[in-house]
């Protein structure tokens, strides 16, 4: 997995193939599943009734996927019928052949017992003994397989319904309208039914005991729509925090897309140990209990952007499918755009860009540290390995990127165009193109082959002057990624901004096109700009950094109306370190209005290492706002002094909010405080929402450099902790590897007993301190995992950190050490450059 020659590695893995759809010789035109799961035994018993239809040639089987499962008959209209098993599949014979347009409904019985995929049961446990049992599926991505026999592919949709049949006091969740709930003795019966046609991996099945809250009703037009969230016993009122901004959700994703709620009901409902955030199952959504928050994580914690994410999808994904998952950005690109949509009819246009920002962020970090690849692309192993930031933040950016292109009118039209043409379809990109096209008669190809099909990104320095003699304003726009005839120059259009006002007023702008990999733009200007503006509704897909002069960059970081030009700004300044840049910066922490741009501000002031940094963020730690104090609690862990830690000991003790106690506790750590291994010790045996607070002392722990705090990782590693402790103490024991030889073989042992743990999320944990601490003796089980194991994402994660362990094998010993003495050089220099600020005080 070498980088190629412009630097980035590539995405399809050993062993990937280009992958497309099954062929299709029926259309599957419902689904009806009869299930009585055990909860105690882990098993399902059900039978599963299939009606096909033949298309234009005669049938003699339909080959099912059907992986595990014990099939005990198979039967047409009550007739038994021939069936074969072939591995991970089930031809169900026709005898004779099935005519062409001809229905068919046949029945196949089956059980399976503790699955390894698609179901999952949930039972207390020695080290979990509150655990409530209870049951749920994931069917993405093609996992459906694992407890039902269909075709497993999403470009097939069919309507559905289900009789699910549990033991009384328990709920069973499924797709649909709740058409009846009877007694039967000592068991229930829920029949649920789906009359829009969904794909199979959207199918859903929960069963517990689960408590019902009714949220209000949503009205369009004439429809109405039932609300619900479902929750285990005691968390009720955390459900309200989580789930209670639902309806309103509804409300503005109806107005936005002028299209209703496309199902009979929407519920919610909270599982444990859930393997994803949440899953859209087609008028179900499952999420993770995870979300679920007290009032103390209400302060800076909202469920909002998962709530969003999820019901987006019910347009996106449920309704309009992509039709291979090559397309499944189409998916999650719109959902991920919608959870900033609602954001901005909630809290408003800065929150808005500054989540697309912060996509973007999270797009670039991928690219530059993983692989890059285009968003559609069709070349891999799994499924799943497509489940990443190039699909869902990138898509997001590009969607954020095409509101900015057609504008807001236009944008809009054309979102409802495609949602009204493409319902109960499967789709593909081209679908979208032609309804952009449909809507606006913008011709969109070009847009589409560079921002979607092609992989990659602007690097953008953005550069400005002003000429008084000239009476005109220059920006260089200046492309600083590898140009060449395989990767050309991107090509775009951008707006330009200019204000003789700091605060705005007076502007004048201007569209321009860039085509070359430096572009000059002179602009005649009958005033001298104070204020110039690069972009202002931040739509650019691009890693820009500006390079604007501290005077222009003073007055963006003071009067740019949009949040993004002002986090760039302050990065500039903050690398100036100029007089005129650290004044700047200390206004905007007195004066700014939006969070964001403080937090992105306080990263900033981190990679400068500067003493007068440090002291902007040692102010900021007690800033009003929690997430301001978070990202300078955050920061503060780069500067190895007692100022620094007397503020982190501070926050790290008393702060209200979890999240600013775990930055302060990981950053202290970093600081090597005398008084931090007991602060930090303390803390790792805390008890708090979701081993918030836990895992950043055990973070901060790793960092300390301190043998006494192996045992503590060690034993926060083991089952019984919460899996953000366990995962966060595999990472820190990684990091103490790092800093102490001596610690490393116990860290080793760690990370080996954790690569199979039941906790999906603490396993991947295991595999990045693998692969972080570069040691070959792991890599037997890492190959073992890339091969055998039940879900992609660890076969990916596995076959990647093995792969990087083998790489660095072959890395001279030479660049270790020159890396030792670069780490050297640059504690000297800050230790001098305290010692200058010292003597300047005195």
């Amino acid at each position: 997995m070498r980088a190629d020659e412009s630097g980035h590695r590539p995405f399809a893995l050993p062993g990937s193939a280009l992958r497309y759809g099954p062929d299709k010789v029926v259309d599957v035109l419902h689904i009806d599943l009869h299930l009585v799961p055990d909860l105690e035994r882990a098993r399902l018993d059900g039978i599963c009734t299939t009606t096909v239809r033949a298309l234009d040639e005669p049938v003699p089987f339909v080959r099912m996927d059907c992986v595990d499962l014990e099939i005990a008959s198979a039967s047409v209209d009550g007739v038994p019928m021939p069936f074969a098993r072939h591995g991970k599949t089930l031809d169900v014979i026709f005898d004779p052949p099935l005519e062409p347009q001809t229905a068919a409904t046949f029945a196949i019985e089956y059980s399976v017992e503790r699955p390894r995929h698609g179901l999952f049961f949930v039972h207390p446990s020695p080290a979990y003994p509150a655990r409530v049992a209870h049951a749920w599926t994931q069917s993405q991505d093609e996992n459906a397989r694992y407890w039902f026999p269909c075709l497993d592919y999403p470009h097939e949709k069919q309507t559905t319904s289900a009789t699910v049949v549990v033991p009384k006091g328990q709920f069973a969740l499924s797709n649909g309208a709740l058409i009846e709930r009877r007694d039967e003795g000592d068991r229930t019966v829920f029949v649920y039914r789906q009359d829009v046609p969904h794909s199979t991996y959207l199918t859903t099945l929960v069963v517990g005991p689960f408590v019902e809250v009714v949220q209000r009703a949503v009205a369009f037009g004439e429809k109405s729509t039932p609300i619900f969230y479902y929750v285990l016993p005691g968390r009720a009122a955390d459900g309200e925090r989580s789930f209670g901004a639902t309806p309103k959700m509804v409300e503005v994703f109806q107005d936005r897309l002028d299209y209703p709620y496309p199902y009979a009901r929407y519920s919610q409902i909270a599982v444990s140990d859930f393997i994803f955030g949440g899953m859209e199952n087609t008028s179900a959504t499952t999420q993770t209990d995870r979300t679920l928050h007290d009032e103390r994580a209400h302060i800076d914690f909202s469920s909002d952007p998962l709530v969003s994410h999820e019901l987006a999808h019910q347009w996106f994904g449920d309704l309009l499918t992509c039709r291979d998952w090559a397309h499944a950005w189409l998916n999650e690109g719109f959902a991920t755009f919608f959870e900033a949509v609602y954001r901005e009819a909630d809290l408003g246009a800065d929150e808005y860009l500054y989540d697309v920002f912060t996509c973007l962020q999270r797009y670039l970090e991928e690219d530059a540290d993983r692989y890059r690849r285009p968003i559609v692309y069709n070349r891999f192993r799994d499924p799943i390995e497509l489940f990443d930031r190039h699909l869902y933040e990138k898509g997001a950016a590009v969607l954020h990127m095409l509101r900015g292109e057609l504008g807001d009118a236009r944008f809009w039209r054309s979102i409802r165009r495609y949602v009204r043409d493409n319902a109960e379809r499967s789709v593909e990109t081209i679908d979208f193109i032609r309804a952009i096209e449909d809507a606006t008669g913008r011709n969109m190809r070009g847009f589409f082959d560079q921002w979607v099909f092609r992989g990659g990104h602007p690097q953008l320095s953005v550069s400005a002057a002003y000429d008084p003699k000239r009476r005109a304003a220059t920006v260089t726009l200046e492309q600083k990624q590898p140009i060449d005839d395989a990767d050309p120059a991107f090509v775009f259009e951008v707006d330009l901004a200019f204000a003789p006002d700091p605060a705005g007023s007076g502007e004048r702008s201007i569209r321009v096109r860039v085509e070359h990999a430096k572009e000059t733009v002179t602009v005649p200007l009958d005033f001298e700009p104070k204020l110039v503006r690069f972009d202002p509704g931040a739509y650019l897909l691009a890693d820009v950094s500006y390079s604007l002069g501290a005077d222009f960059a003073a007055a963006a970081l003071a009067g740019d109306p949009s949040p993004v030009a002002r986090i760039r700004a302050a990065r500039e300044l903050a690398a100036d370190g100029s007089v005129q840049s650290r004044d700047a910066l200390q206004r905007a922490f007195r004066e700014e209005r939006f969070w964001g741009v403080l937090a992105e501000s306080c990263e900033a002031l981190e990679r400068t290492r500067a003493p007068w940094a440090r002291t902007l963020l040692c102010e900021a730690i007690d800033h009003e706002h929690p997430k301001v104090r978070r990202a300078a609690a955050a920061a503060l862990g780069a500067f190895k002094d007692a100022q620094s830690a007397d503020a982190l000991v501070r926050r790290a003790g008393s702060d209200e909010s979890y999240f600013v106690r775990y930055a302060a506790l990981h950053a202290l750590g970093k600081t090597r405080d005398p008084r931090a291994f007991e602060i930090l010790a303390g803390a790792v045996r805390e008890r708090s929402w979701n081993g918030t607070i836990e895992a950043g002392a055990a973070l901060g722990l790793g960092e300390l450099a301190d043998e006494r705090a192996t045992p503590l990782l060690l034993e926060a590693t083991r089952p019984g902790g919460d899996e953000a402790l366990r995962c966060a103490a595999l990472g820190a024991l990684a990091r103490q590897a790092e800093l102490l030889a001596s610690e490393r073989p116990a860290a080793i042992d760690a990370v080996l007993d954790r690569l199979d743990d039941g906790m999906f999320m603490v396993a991947r944990a295991a595999i990045r301190a693998a692969e972080r601490m570069q040691e070959p003796r792991l890599l037997a089980q890492l190959d073992r995992l890339s091969a055998s194991a039940f879900d992609g994402r660890i076969r990916r994660d596995a076959t990647e950190a093995a792969m990087r362990i083998r790489e660095s094998l072959k890395v001279p010993a030479q660049v270790s050490h020159l890396r030792a003495d670069l780490d050297a050089l640059r504690e000297d220099q800050r230790k001098l450059a305290d010692r200058i600020e010292a003597i300047s005080r005195s």
